[in-house]
């Protein structure tokens, strides 16, 4: 029986790693749009809620057929947040398509704040398919210079409203990284079974 958890298992991690190439895709053609070149990351994100479907029925199938304890107890419960992040993260680059498709005016912050998302995004990913706990406390960093981004999006807005497009493209990168540093946390979790 412990074979056939630990196909289950590998099979979660082939599928968090499908969803994972999926976010970073349509984080990658957010970032184009921004430049005006659209793609469709809407069609990207209705992927990953078909794998997340998949991740869903997989984990609970494991729970329910082998009753994991300790570590693959929460590998599999941590997987299935995971997959919801990850899925998070392609809403948001679709959200990201769609201002700046229609809203109008600088992104001056929201294209430095891109490389850093993706590096945090791709860093959880990291941390989370490897359990690197080292990994986690950049991925902090990260997390925490994207923040200041994102507060001086707001800040600009004061002086200029024809930042908004700025602002709101940063509110949603800001909530990507927040979804890569919580992918982090899980490692913490599964390796020490306490969250952070």
């Amino acid at each position: 029986m412990r074979k056939l958890l630990d196909i289950g298992i590998e099979q979660l991690k082939k599928m968090i790693g499908e969803m994972a190439n999926g976010s970073i895709e349509a984080l990658e053609s957010a970032r184009k749009s921004i430049e005006g070149d659209f793609d469709s990351t809407e069609e990207i994100s209705s992927r990953l809620h078909l794998i997340r479907a998949d991740v869903l029925e997989l984990a609970t199938e494991l729970l329910v057929r082998y009753s994991p304890v300790a570590g693959d107890l929460r590998f599999i419960q941590s997987a299935i947040d995971v997959s919801y992040d990850l899925y998070r993260i392609s809403r948001y680059a679709m959200e990201i398509e769609r201002t700046a498709r229609i809203v109008g005016g600088s992104t001056e912050l929201s294209r430095r704040a891109f490389t850093l998302t993706e590096e945090a995004v791709r860093l959880s990913v990291d941390a989370f398919m490897g359990l690197n706990e080292t990994l986690v406390g950049r991925l902090l960093e990260l997390d925490r210079r994207i923040d200041g981004y994102y507060l001086r999006s707001l800040e600009a807005l004061n002086e200029s409203p024809g930042k908004a497009r700025d602002a709101l493209i940063m509110r949603h990168l800001e909530r990507i990284s927040d979804h890569a540093k919580e992918i982090g946390a899980r490692v913490i979790y599964i390796k020490e079974g306490r969250r952070v």
